[in-house]
Formats: C-alpha cells, sequence, structure tokens
C-alpha cells in the first residue's frame, strides 16, 4: 500500500529536471479555457501524473504552482483511473494545495485514489490504524476524516469479540472528527458520478 512516506516528498530539484524539457516549453495561457490553458504534451505528462501515486505530481506541483488550479479542475473528468492507489501522504498535499480550487467531484476523485481497507487483513487493519493514530495531525482532515469512519465500519465489520474492538480502535479512539468541505452533497456531480463538461 501506497502510504509510507511520511510526508517527506522529494523535492530535490533532480527530481524535476525529467520533466522540465516539457513544463519550459509550454506556452501556459491562464486566461483561455481550461483545455486550451495546455499545450497537449503537458497535458499528456499530467494525464500520466495524475494516473500514478500523485507524489510526483505534487512534486512538479511544488516548483510549478501556476498549474494547480488546472490540475485541480482536470481532477473533476477523471472518471476512472488505473489501479495505481495514491500515496497518502502526497494525496494529502494535493488537497492542501488545491483548497483554494475545490470542487465536489475534484475531492472525490483524489478520495477514491487512496488505498482501500476491504482487504485487509486484522494484523494490516490494527497496523494501519496506528498510523492513523500517528499520522492524523499531519494529513489533510479530509483523509484523516476518510480513515476514521472507514477503520470504524471496518472494524464493526469483523464482529469481534468487545474487548478485541475497543482495543483495535484505540489508535483512532481520540481523533476528533474537522468539519471541511463537504464533498459528498446530492448535487450533480455527486449523483451522477461521472465526468461532464460546463
Amino acid at each position: 500500500m501506497s502510504y509510507k512516506n511520511k510526508g517527506r516528498l522529494s523535492s530535490h530539484l533532480s527530481e524535476i529536471d525529467k520533466y522540465k524539457p516539457i513544463l519550459e516549453k509550454d506556452d501556459f495561457k491562464k486566461d483561455e479555457p481550461h483545455w486550451r490553458c495546455l499545450s497537449k504534451n503537458t497535458i499528456s505528462l499530467f494525464h500520466v501524473l495524475i494516473d500514478q501515486d500523485l507524489t510526483d505530481l505534487v512534486n512538479v506541483l511544488e516548483h510549478y504552482p501556476k498549474y494547480i488550479s488546472w490540475v485541480c479542475e482536470h481532477f473533476r473528468y477523471a472518471y476512472s483511473y488505473s489501479e495505481n492507489e495514491a500515496d497518502i501522504y502526497a494525496a494529502s498535499k494535493l488537497l492542501k494545495l488545491g483548497e483554494p480550487y475545490f470542487s465536489k467531484q475534484f475531492v472525490r476523485n483524489v478520495v477514491r485514489k487512496l488505498p482501500k481497507l476491504e482487504d485487509m487483513t486484522y494484523d494490516e487493519i490494527a497496523k494501519f490504524t496506528s498510523l492513523v493514530g500517528e499520522q492524523h495531525s499531519v494529513w489533510h482532515p479530509i483523509i484523516v476524516n476518510h480513515y476514521h469512519s472507514a477503520l470504524i465500519e471496518k472494524i464493526d465489520g469483523l464482529h469481534l469479540h468487545p474487548l478485541q474492538n475497543i482495543v483495535l480502535k484505540k489508535p483512532i479512539a481520540g481523533i476528533k472528527i474537522q468539519k471541511t468541505y463537504e464533498y459528498d452533497a446530492q448535487d450533480r456531480d455527486a449523483v451522477l458520478d461521472i465526468p461532464y463538461m460546463n
């Protein structure tokens, strides 16, 4: 699972060098409609970066912040990704960078890329619950809220002895759910859950 970054996203220039030939040649037009802002090569690059674990995407956005709004907007139209799950720390950073440009579908699609709990064993759930307890002050509140809720549901579904249930939930017992961006509202995006362009 892609959650081991511990928040230390690489920002070394050497990591960006491989993308510079495309990004430096891009004639970014911020006042043009979404699909006309970027060159085709840059659009293709961001397709690839969004499809991966988001670590390189965030690294690029930290060095080229002019693309943040475009990426957040573009995330709305991505209906299905590959099987590449997001690195939790990178997803958290993307949400922090993207806060001024939130839309419900953008946030939903970031959350959708997070590692899933469905196939975790008891031991993996125990380890992950401890990780959430350790990192909840580092991760974006949307991610903390998501995993807190998902873990409670998962643990309750295991039908454990009450004491086992308490022990398994102990690392997240003190986490307070923060009121944050509401991305589950029953609007057009939420009901259809398909890409569309205004």
